[in-house]
């Protein structure tokens, strides 16, 4: 196993897709030339909800930091071998276009998709606004005499390897110079209001200039070493993968119901999920598949809006986590109050894989010049934590 050296300029807590998509943009700029160490308590990333997610990409948001950094994500994935490659190989991503689909089943929720769609074509997003007959007409497995209407993407969203773009990004990095560690931090010294280093699980203590907070789940505790609060809780989210007997020959969107319930084609089987209806804190351990969501939650919901899901059964579950923010379901990004050493990125709520490449290269301009230079990630920064004032975003899945 690799030993860390005394002393790095950079050290980001948790090696999944945040921790590795900082150290990568870091490792690509130019201007920085200091050294980066990753440490990483999940050697295999077996836990990690990198590894669990199910891998999507949207621009339609309804604030516009989050439409530019999924925009940027899109951008990202579109030119990924060109980023990755290490001697001209790199992972295949599979990307699949196949836009998503919000729906309406009232006037009221129609208006809102309506007025949030002009601020997304604002942005440059590329949506459109779908009347029940025009959803019948697109796709007409499903049931348009429940709904008022829809939103619809293009195809730059869709679904594609999470562990592709994380283990590129990973492989990329190491391949510039970044150190990885399989070991876990226990604890962060600090002189005054300034982080001098990091103490290891295995006796270790590792110098530092700057530490990042990229540890998922278990933010709130990395957090809670600085004397700093956090409202990230771990949310169970389960994932199912379900076959159909009647086969759909259509593109199938990612489509989100009025409920909350989503699904998707994926390959010859369909993916889908939901917000639970009790949705508590767990603990960060907690990985258990809630079997009982899809019977009771979830497949009364498929088969309103799409008649020939009444027949389907479940062929693959897994339990993942959300990195949830209680505040307000966003992303907590950059330096933490007077503390201005320890760099947030926490609090993705489900949106980590497609906001990774962007608040990564965010951080790394922080950590080079002291500012944002491409998207500014002021708005998301700690201080609306401290002053209770969440950002608003309706379109939280």
């Amino acid at each position: 196993m690799t030993q860390p050296s005394a002393h790095y300029d950079v050290v980001c807590i948790g090696g999944a897709m945040t921790g590795s998509s900082t150290a990568y943009f870091l490792s690509e700029n130019p201007d920085f030339d200091g050294s980066v160490l990753v440490v990483e308590p999940d050697w295999t990333y077996d836990r990690a909800m990198t590894t669990r997610a199910q891998n999507s990409i949207r621009e339609q948001f309804t604030n516009a930091t989050n439409i530019e950094l999924s925009q940027f994500g899109m951008d990202f994935l579109a030119d990924f071998h060109a980023n990755v490659n290490v001697e001209g190989d790199a992972p295949e991503l599979n990307f699949r276009g196949t836009c998503y689909l919000f729906l309406a089943d009232t006037e009221a929720l129609y208006d809102q998709l309506a007025v949030e769609s002009e601020d997304q074509l604002r942005m440059g997003a590329r949506v459109e606004m779908l009347s029940p007959g025009q959803v019948a007409d697109r796709y007409p497995y499903m049931d348009a005499d429940v709904l008022t209407g829809a939103r619809v993407g293009s195809m730059r969203e869709g679904s594609f390897d999470g562990w592709a773009l994380f283990q590129g990004l990973r492989r990329r990095a190491m391949h510039n110079g970044v150190t990885y560690v399989h070991d876990r931090v226990v604890g962060i010294d600090l002189v005054g209001d300034h982080v001098t280093a990091v103490r290891l699980e295995s006796g270790r203590t590792v110098g530092c200039g700057v530490v990042v907070n990229s540890s998922g789940c278990r933010a709130k505790a990395v957090s809670e070493m600085v004397g700093l609060p956090l409202p990230i809780e771990p949310r169970a989210r389960t994932s199912f993968v379900f076959d159909c007997r009647s086969a759909i020959d259509q593109v199938v969107p990612l489509t989100v119901t009025p409920t909350g319930v989503h699904f998707r084609r994926e390959q010859h089987h369909y993916m889908c999920g939901a917000v639970p209806i009790d949705d508590a804190e767990v603990d960060p351990d907690d990985l258990d598949v809630r079997h009982d969501e899809f019977v009771d939650q979830i497949w009364p919901t498929l088969a309103h809006h799409v008649p020939r899901f009444d027949q389907i059964g479940v062929v693959a579950s897994w339990g993942g986590q959300y990195d949830y923010n209680a505040l307000d379901h966003n992303l907590v990004v950059g330096p933490g109050s007077v503390i201005d050493n320890f760099l947030f990125a926490n609090g993705f709520s489900g949106h980590g894989l497609q906001q990774g490449p962007a608040v990564g290269r965010g951080l790394s301009e922080w950590i080079v010049y002291g500012e944002y230079r491409s998207i500014d990630l002021r708005p998301f920064g700690y201080g609306r934590i401290e002053r209770n004032e969440p950002i608003i975003e309706h379109a939280v899945i």
